[in-house]
């Protein structure tokens, strides 16, 4: 019975270890995806800016010929505003701040909690309080925050491969 009581503490420590990690992973995964948003956003905003730039005088889009063409131009250029809102939507701080200051007496990981504590107060709250729990609700926040990122910069990539494709058509149709 004592080697169960003594590997109880090992155990939960362990435990804590391993929510650390994972919360590592988040913190990584959330930064690789606003990597990859920021990285959307050059490129559709590039597209536009080109589009753009080819729709001035004695450019390949100044005369739009048929109501094809216009349906491609327009849903193209549409389809690179929409892909590059979804991309900004990604890298904005999701701060949570009509939140934080009603939770932040049962958390103290996330810097939006930890600015509503008294610096003495915060020492004691960490060592009397089971930090897998705290660990743990946070990683749930995070991961739900790394989710929709991740979702939102997928449909970014989508909706600009949709409206380069349908720029393309249309400069296509508009040489032939």
């Amino acid at each position: 019975m004592g080697w169960f009581n003594r590997s109880k503490p090992d155990e939960h420590a362990q435990a804590i270890e391993t929510a650390w990690r994972i919360h590592g992973a988040l913190s990584d995964w959330t930064g690789k995806v606003d990597a990859k948003a920021s990285f959307a956003f050059a490129i559709e905003s590039a597209g536009i800016a080109t589009v753009v730039a080819l729709s001035g005088e004695g450019k390949i889009f100044e005369v739009l010929q048929d109501c094809w063409q216009n349906y491609l131009y327009y849903g193209g250029l549409i389809a690179l505003a929409i892909a590059s809102f979804f991309a900004v939507w990604v890298v904005i701080p999701r701060l949570r701040m009509r939140h934080v200051k009603k939770e932040y007496k049962d958390h103290f990981i996330y810097f939006g909690h930890l600015k509503y504590w008294d610096a003495a107060q915060l020492p004691k709250a960490i060592e009397e309080r089971d930090l897998l729990p705290v660990l743990s609700q946070q990683m749930v926040k995070m991961s739900d925050i790394a989710w929709r990122k991740h979702i939102a910069v997928k449909i970014s990539m989508f909706v600009a491969m949709a409206g380069g494709a349908a720029l393309a058509v249309c400069a296509v149709l508009i040489r032939f």
